[in-house]
């Protein structure tokens, strides 16, 4: 199955954009149990200061030989603007977000994940996250000129992990889950012997679970904590932000060694007779913090909380808009396909 979306869109960094878009579902294999594979792809143009700006997102879920052996894959890359604070909570609330804070620069991030089924719903496997961010160098405001870490790393564009993760993930759906849990236990080691510019390590924890009381009616949860330790550049650092954690946030508005987020969001889908109709809307609260230690984590709060609406495009896969605002007098509008977790 295949679906196209396009309109207008908007998104605090970069202000109004044309974005267009397209989902592709699939299955691998002919087994009624096996759970379709999808591919998504996001292409959004705006205008910057002095030319256009473009961003590519794209989100690969992907279910072999009988869900045995499965591949996630995450790209973002583009031209685009952000705001950069700097690094620290204090600096993230040092000031508010205006024209003075822009960074105008180019990127690839891409997380890639293959797992095999080792017993049950437990799956292992190796990863890899590559991170390239390069600044435009006329075009710095002064946050980051006076950030040492940024300076540091600002002609040191790549990073490069590789690593291991541990999966347990009993959800119906991998894209909209109703029921069931999902455990990730990762690590990743960056080291110039395999191509990245600095030396460091990172763990993350992330914990989700699903509860639906009644039909149409679903509970989500998200728990992840993030930790590293190194020489971490500033644009691999744990942050707070974006349209999938901390909806609300500008993205990268919070960023430090580690960090943390909590997240419920209730999700209604409307009844159309006896059935669910493809309508639906959701509400979420969320809280998150950043610490240069582990220690530090839950010391200062950001919280983020919205509403949205739900359109099932193809059976069990949404595009969704969401609205949402955080206690740093910040929102942002968020309009993609599948569910944020």
């Amino acid at each position: 199955m295949f679906s196209i979306l396009g309109g207008p869109g908007y998104m605090p960094e970069t202000g109004l954009m044309l974005a267009v878009g397209g989902l592709f579902s699939f299955k691998t294999e002919d087994d009624d149990a096996l759970q379709r594979s999808s591919i998504t792809l996001v292409g959004v143009a705006n205008e910057l200061e002095g030319g256009i700006g473009f961003g590519v997102r794209s989100k690969q879920k992907v279910f072999f030989a009988d869900d045995n052996i499965r591949y996630f894959g995450h790209l973002d890359a583009g031209h685009q603007n952000l705001y950069y604070w700097g690094i620290g909570y204090e600096a993230g609330t040092s000031q508010k977000a205006s024209d003075d804070l822009l960074l105008d620069l180019e990127f690839v991030k891409y997380n890639a994940d293959l797992t095999f089924r080792v017993y049950d719903q437990l799956y292992i496997g190796p990863i890899l996250r590559l991170k390239y961010f390069s600044p435009t160098q006329d075009k710095i405001p002064d946050s980051a000129l006076q950030d040492p870490n940024f300076n540091r790393f600002k002609d040191l564009p790549l990073s490069l992990g590789l690593g291991a993760a541990v999966q347990w993930d009993s959800r119906d759906v991998a894209v909209n889950a109703r029921r069931g849990h999902f455990f990730n236990l990762e690590y990743s080691n960056y080291s110039p012997e395999w191509g990245s510019d600095s030396r460091y390590e990172k763990a993350l924890a992330d914990y989700r679970f699903y509860i639906t009381p009644r039909i149409g009616s679903t509970f989500a949860f998200l728990n992840r904590i993030e930790l590293s330790q190194g020489d971490v550049p500033y644009y691999d650092m744990a942050t707070l932000g974006g349209m999938d954690f901390m909806r609300g946030t500008y993205l990268g508005h919070f960023r430090d060694l580690n960090a943390t987020e909590n997240t419920v969001e209730y999700r209604h889908t409307f009844k159309d007779g006896e059935g669910l109709s493809r309508h639906g809307v959701t509400l979420w609260l969320g809280a998150g913090s950043i610490g240069e230690q582990a220690s530090d984590l839950y010391q200062d709060w950001v919280v983020t909380y919205g509403v949205g609406y739900r359109y099932e495009l193809q059976p069990r896969m949404n595009v969704r808009a969401d609205l949402g605002f955080s206690n740093q007098d910040e929102m942002g509008f968020y309009l993609t396909f599948t569910e944020a977790f």
